[in-house]
């Protein structure tokens, strides 16, 4: 009698794992092919140090500006898109009075799960742009890092970066405009009180910035140098 019990028990338990199964199979058909999305990062490093920009993804005219993403000087804005085309408008500061003519409009090209910074840079009236695809460094829990570079955004002249604390060392040496170092490895622990650095004209070494943090991100960054003095060392 025990056994036939068991037997029915064990037949319904079967039928009912069965059901599941199927069902788990249907549900995966029906699922939506997973995509993998890009991201970008837009930095704001127009040289008046006064002019933020409201970045529109869009290939419309958006309906309200005021809610676009908002991008200060020497800021980012990360977004993330399914788009390998993603369109690009940005507008300075709320300028929308020719709305079909953005003060920037541009397309940048995108891989699938690639991960990407796009610079605005140079004048107002001479725009300049850079897009760097990025190779993020590993992290460690036991390793007490962070990753930063350098991008020189000065006009026309090279640059010396030397970090002043937690340890004395040359960042870059000779970094012409434009130009963009790796990521390098900066040690950051309880006993990392602030970070300091100063930029200085490679050709004269006459000192142009220096750049004081007394916190830092766990995660990589940027030091962008372009003379203003109210940045810090990494967004």
């Amino acid at each position: 009698m025990f056994q036939a019990i068991y037997q029915h028990i064990s037949f319904k338990t079967w039928v009912l794992a069965g059901c599941v199964m199927a069902a788990m199979a249907s549900c995966k058909k029906q699922q939506r092919e997973e995509k993998f999305p890009a991201s970008v990062s837009v930095v704001n490093g127009i040289n008046d140090n006064s002019s933020f920009l409201s970045a529109y993804f869009g290939e419309s005219q958006p309906r309200i500006y005021a809610r676009l993403a908002y991008i200060k000087h020497g800021d980012v804005f990360e977004y993330a898109t399914d788009k390998t085309d993603m369109p690009l408008r940005l507008f300075r500061n709320y300028d929308t009075l020719h709305a079909d003519k953005p003060f920037l409009q541009t397309r940048l090209p995108l891989e699938a799960g690639g991960i990407y910074t796009h610079f605005i840079y140079g004048s107002p009236g001479k725009v300049m742009q850079k897009t760097v695809k990025e190779q993020i460094p590993p992290r460690s829990m036991s390793d007490s890092t962070v990753n930063l570079r350098i991008i020189n955004l000065f006009d026309n002249r090279a640059i010396d970066v030397i970090q002043l604390e937690p340890e004395a060392k040359t960042m870059a040496s000779n970094l012409a405009y434009d130009q963009l170092t790796s990521f390098m490895k900066v040690p950051v622990n309880a006993s990392v009180a602030s970070f300091r650095f100063e930029v200085r004209d490679h050709a004269s070494g006459a000192l142009i910035a220096t750049y004081s943090n007394r916190t830092f991100f766990p995660a990589p960054h940027c030091l962008m140098c372009n003379g203003c003095s109210k940045r810090g060392p990494c967004w």
